[in-house]
């Protein structure tokens, strides 16, 4: 791998350039590459070939060695040579993901994954978004006290506590970031699982916003994963890599997550795919992480479409078969359908898809605690089918979600799914789950 400090000349010393000449490079060349590999995005067969998943790998190797990242504090351009990028993608995949996070008897394993593989992706549930005061540690309760819950991939943040309103990089960054950490430890005391992973933090984003967190006390590097990731489409600055560093000198496992838009400098899924490889081979150069999230999504910030899909299994396929990493990714509707039943629709078409692909773990499983112990039963109903039967599934379920969508205009909020003082769900919200849950067992998933 690079050296962490071979960054500080490469941001400062690369060749200088106009991010919206970035920009359009980056687009005209992740074109020429999907053309040049014969890479396309077919609707009708959601997970993707090894022919395939072989292309995208080697089209995301030569469009990073070509286009670099490009650092937008210094407006310079981070270049690697291909030589480089294959060193790093052999390492990877010569020494397989196994990282071990949370504490015993809450021990939890994020491993590198085949789709071919029968055992399950773990269920490293979120309760994600943003929360209330009010309703934040019923929230976290509700998904911490789920035995399938073998870790919390993501905490929810406050938009607001009393009068104080969180900035970044300001005081009320850390003021708001502390009171969610105490928050945190009263919902994993009161789900009896005081040592379970934390994942991700909610408010606290900036470097001296997570350092002053972690140095609280309240985090550690046992429960605690800090994302480093650059933006779409392959743009960095110095946070990602001052965090990275922390992560380094503490011993903290990075939060390495690719994202990519469909419809913005990639027209399509294959481009999509192509792209968030290449963008996470960025990520691994600087913070040498074993997991990798992949995330496409839609320009209008929908995703859980055919095309998301596509651009998933491309992805998780290219680096399960190169790349050694743990992939994960979040299983979950559009906010739009958030605690509806259409939203575990939607999410029963990513597990059939993403489990086929070679995920390892979900870092969000809906959006309650029934949801995430439901998802769970999904991924290992869904362990051990072949690509075309995963496939033939997720097209049925897509069908219903196509029907449905139209029909939902808003989510349900957290307090309408769930009785805050039982911090159990309210009778219609289970009933409605657990009717999807026995139309999708008519529609063919293998659910006991």
């Amino acid at each position: 791998m690079i050296p962490i400090m071979d960054f500080q000349d490469r941001c400062s010393r690369g060749p200088v350039m106009q991010a919206d000449d970035f920009d359009l490079e980056l687009a005209f060349k992740v074109r020429e590459l999907v053309a040049e590999y014969d890479i396309k995005y077919d609707p009708g067969n959601l997970v993707v070939s090894d022919r395939t998943a072989d292309a995208i790998f080697h089209a995301a190797v030569d469009l990073l060695a070509d286009i670099g990242l490009y650092q937008m504090n210094t407006g310079r351009v981070v270049k690697y040579t291909k030589e480089e990028l294959e060193q790093i993608a052999k390492e990877s995949r010569e020494n397989p993901a196994c990282v071990t996070l949370g504490k015993s008897p809450d021990k939890m394993t994020l491993r590198h994954r085949k789709g071919t593989d029968t055992w399950a992706p773990t269920n490293y549930a979120g309760p994600a978004g943003v929360a209330a005061k009010e309703w934040f540690i019923p929230y976290v309760q509700s998904v911490a006290q789920e035995p399938s819950v073998a870790g919390i991939g993501i905490c929810p943040g406050l938009a607001r506590l009393d009068n104080v309103d969180p900035k970044a990089g300001t005081l009320t960054e850390v003021y708001v970031a502390l009171w969610e950490q105490e928050a945190l430890r009263e919902a994993l005391k009161r789900a009896g699982r005081l040592h379970l992973n934390l994942g991700l933090l909610g408010t606290a984003s900036t470097p001296s916003g997570t350092m002053a967190v972690m140095e609280g006390g309240f985090r550690d590097a046992y429960n605690t994963q800090i994302g480093i990731h650059i933006m779409p489409e392959q743009k960095l600055s110095w946070n990602p890599l001052l965090l990275a560093q922390y992560c380094e000198i503490r011993g903290i496992e990075p939060w390495q997550s690719s994202m990519s838009c469909i419809g913005g400098l990639c027209r399509d899924g294959a481009e999509v795919a192509v792209t968030m490889v290449a963008n996470g081979l960025g990520q691994m150069s600087y913070a040498h992480g074993a997991t990798m999230s992949y995330f496409p999504s839609h320009l209008d910030g929908t995703w859980a479409t055919r095309d998301s899909h596509w651009a998933f299994s491309g992805a998780a396929r290219a680096s399960e078969r190169h790349l050694g990493l743990a992939v994960g990714s979040s299983i979950s509707g559009i906010d739009r359908v958030w605690r509806t039943p259409v939203s575990l629709w939607q999410s029963a078409a990513v597990v059939a898809v993403y489990v086929a692909s070679g995920m390892s773990y979900s870092w969000i499983s809906g959006h309650t605690g029934l949801e995430a112990r439901l998802i769970d039963q999904m991924m290992k109903a869904c362990t051990g089918l072949s690509a075309e039967r995963a496939n033939d599934l997720a097209q049925k379920i897509m069908r219903k979600v196509d029907e449905l969508l139209p029909t939902i205009e808003k989510q349900v909020a957290f307090p309408d799914a769930y009785d805050l003082d039982t911090v159990r769900p309210k009778p219609a919200y289970e009933a409605g789950m657990l009717r999807v849950m026995d139309e999708l067992a008519r529609l063919g998933m293998p659910l006991n």
